[in-house]
């Protein structure tokens, strides 16, 4: 004798059929890569992309995306702008990315933007970088100089 009876609800195939839905942004590290661009490719022009990629060839132009892996045999002369950037290769160009990381083999040469960055020792980084977790302003002030701090700075201008 069955208390409860399971209905089975049929949903009209029109709902499965709807308008693009928005993807999902790559945070894990462990999403798999959607494209590759070989080692012996090379791609001049301005390259923009979702979810993750991994260069291995070279690329002369502006990138854009997501969640990007340049491999040890990978170069790119352009400006780079991405939420995730690991690096193993070479940069000529300018990188904003909320999460940097500098792998031993990698050379960066440009002006770096990160909230999180991770260099591993033997990493080049030549220019400008910022780096910050927080952002400063009226809530964050910068912090202040203790006594300590200041005769410190006193003892290293002598």
């Amino acid at each position: 004798m069955a208390l409860f009876k399971k209905e089975e609800k049929v949903e009209p195939i029109r709902n499965e059929i709807s308008a693009p839905q928005e993807r999902r942004t790559v945070k894990n590290e462990k999403d798999p890569i959607a494209s590759v661009l070989a080692k012996e490719m090379t791609i001049t022009g301005e390259i923009s992309f979702k979810g993750k990629a991994r260069f291995d060839g070279t690329v002369e132009g502006d990138i854009n995306g997501e969640y990007l892996i340049l491999s040890d045999t990978a170069r790119v002369t352009g400006n780079i702008t991405v939420t995730t950037l690991v690096c193993h290769g070479k940069v000529e160009g300018n990188v904003i990315a909320e999460v940097v990381t500098a792998h031993a083999t990698s050379e960066i040469h440009g002006i770096l933007k990160s909230q999180n960055l991770t260099v591993e020792s033997g990493a080049s980084l030549e220019g400008e970088i910022h780096a910050s977790s927080r952002k400063q302003g009226a809530n964050n002030p910068p912090p202040k100089k203790t006594e300590a701090n200041e005769s410190s700075d006193k003892r290293t201008k002598k």
